[in-house]
């Protein structure tokens, strides 16, 4: 029995060793596209998602690129400010959703605007148990 329970404690182990190493190889991928690349394999999935047409396609990734850049330069120039940055990216994905409102269908908008909402849920359930523990820090530190 002893054996039996030290065999399945070790595979537990191993298999969150294994977990931990795939997902910090994943996140490095991610870290090392380009702003281009990213605007393309996101642009591609709106392709596939949404149905896009060749010139829907063409529009989107430009309008896609324009706005990824002004993030990547809102986050190198305000990443001490958390509240002005977080303004500062919703107003960047207002603008962004209008220009695309414009290029896509009814149909592929709303379709597009239900995913955001979609990744909205999931980025604020994510962040639930992570958002307690930052804050209990930030209160200790002041």
């Amino acid at each position: 029995m002893k054996v039996k329970l030290f065999v399945l404690s070790l595979m537990c182990l191993f298999s969150g060793i294994i977990y931990a190493q795939e997902e910090g190889q994943r996140s490095q991928r991610r870290q090392r596209l380009t702003t281009e690349e990213r605007v393309k394999a996101q642009t591609d999935r709106m392709k596939k998602d949404f149905e896009l047409t060749g010139a829907q396609y063409d529009s989107v990734k430009v309008i896609n690129l324009k706005y990824a850049k002004k993030a990547e330069e809102l986050f190198k120039n305000n990443q001490e400010d958390f509240a002005k940055n977080r303004e500062e990216f919703q107003k960047n994905q207002e603008e962004q959703n209008k220009e695309l409102k414009a290029v896509l269908t009814e149909a592929q908008y709303k379709k597009y605007e239900e995913q955001l909402k979609t990744r909205r849920e999931r980025g604020r359930n994510r962040g639930q148990g992570q958002g307690q523990g930052q804050g209990q820090r930030s209160q200790r530190n002041n």
